[in-house]
């Protein structure tokens, strides 16, 4: 009778032991994915398993390589750059990595106001499905290590709608990993159900407050290499232009500078520097935090209310993109004409939070969606997508004109002789 119940007490131990988180997480992984694309230059990552080698070629719409680049041994991560391309073309790049190749595409960004544009945003999309929590365990541990289960559907679900639209750029609004933006979680949470986008078009990606809550967001910068801002020297804050589209990407999380964003605030500073000396027609300006929220987290930032919300309409900004609350708002701002729109886009895939009536929205939503966004001489069509397909929102932004486009003729001059431009193509 004793050593029966040894014999059952020891079976009960081995299997509560094949649920012990007690061994490490598997090493990060990814396809090639594209980090930067510009008028020159495109810029391709890869993170193997093991210190290797990628060799990574370069062809034009001919098939003719223009381009090869060796990555030495010995190394994770793998950065390959391609200097030397022409704006507004079609390449292919194809990346050798252990003898198995990897192929994407891309369009260099053109360098016309006349250029058509169209890209794509979301936010809050890094859920992680339910092998995550179990993959230091030794029952799962080697199946979570080699991939053999599914990905999260909603977040999968959302990255294959991106795919099938084909931007040529994707802004993500924040909160790319649940919940504390570790390393172990960015193959299920972002590189496995966005890589058919990621081979096709760069993600620009700023900083969530979830990204931020283990060692200060460092884990995204390192995986997901934001351009370098000059405002602090990372990829904090950054900005780049793509035809006649200028997009600004802000960190306003606290942690940067005190309680709130006021003067002296590096992304504020990078903001008002950012507006002063860019002239693209279209003006777009991100970042993880809303101005105005009808949903579960309400109107908590005051300070981009009162300080942020008056440069953006001084300096004609086309519209504020950000995520944050778990679902899709968009308002339009008391006493403007036309109105500067406030989109909340935070239905990326994480769990969705229920919105309440408010007088200044124009549409609210508690659904998963992406937004696409596509500009057409002076004309801007900003679409918000269900998961299922269906057509959540559309709103159509036109350029500054009339009185508005004479105030900026006096402070802008350059950006208005280019909004004219367009105005009369």
């Amino acid at each position: 009778m004793r050593a029966r119940w040894i014999r059952r007490a020891l079976w009960c131990f081995c299997i509560v032991g094949l649920f012990l988180n007690v061994l490490d997480d598997p090493p990060l992984r990814s396809g090639a994915y594209l980090t930067e694309v510009t008028t020159e230059t495109a810029t391709v990552a890869r993170i193997t398993r093991s210190p290797g080698s990628v060799v990574g070629r370069l062809f034009d719409a001919s098939g003719q390589v223009v381009g090869a680049e060796v990555v030495s041994a010995g190394r994770r991560r793998h950065v390959l750059q391609f200097p030397g391309l022409r704006p507004d073309t079609a390449y292919r790049f194809e990346l050798e990595v252990d003898g198995a190749k990897e192929a994407g595409s891309f369009r260099t960004a053109p360098d016309s106001d006349e250029a058509k544009v169209r890209f794509a945003f979301l936010g809050d999309s890094g859920g992680q499905p339910w092998w995550v929590w179990l993959q230091r365990t030794p029952l799962l541990h080697l199946p979570a290590r080699w991939g053999w289960f599914a990905d999260r559907t909603s977040v999968a679900g959302i990255g294959q709608r991106i795919a099938d639209y084909r931007p040529d750029f994707v802004l993500h609004l924040g909160d790319v990993i649940y919940p504390k933006g570790l390393h172990a979680h960015y193959f299920s949470g972002y590189f496995r159900p966005f890589g058919d986008v990621l081979r096709t078009a760069p993600i620009y990606a700023l900083l969530g407050n979830h990204d931020i809550m283990d060692a200060r967001g460092q884990q995204m910068l390192a995986n997901l290499r934001p351009p370098i801002g000059a405002a602090t020297g990372d990829g904090r804050c950054f900005s780049f232009a793509y035809g006649p589209v200028r997009v600004l990407m802000l960190d306003f999380n606290l942690d940067l500078s005190g309680e709130r964003v006021e003067d002296g605030h590096p992304a504020f500073e990078f903001l008002r520097r950012e507006l002063d000396r860019c002239s693209e027609p279209w003006i777009v300006v991100a970042s993880h935090f809303p101005i105005r929220s009808a949903s579960r987290q309400g109107n908590t930032r005051a300070d981009l209310m009162l300080k942020v919300m008056p440069l953006l309409r001084e300096r004609g900004v086309s519209c504020y993109l950000s995520g944050h609350d778990h679902c899709y708002q968009r308002f339009v701002t008391s006493g403007d004409v036309v109105g500067l729109p406030l989109i909340v886009s935070g239905g990326g895939g994480k769990d969705l939070y229920d919105v309440r009536p408010d007088k200044y929205a124009a549409e609210l939503r508690s659904a998963f969606h992406w937004c696409s966004a596509e500009v057409d001489g002076a004309n801007m069509t900003i679409t918000a997508h269900g998961l299922d397909g269906a057509q959540i929102d559309r709103v159509v932004l036109e350029l500054p004109m009339a009185a508005e486009l004479e105030r900026l003729r006096l402070t802008q001059p350059e950006r208005a002789k280019r909004i004219d431009s367009r105005r009369h193509q």
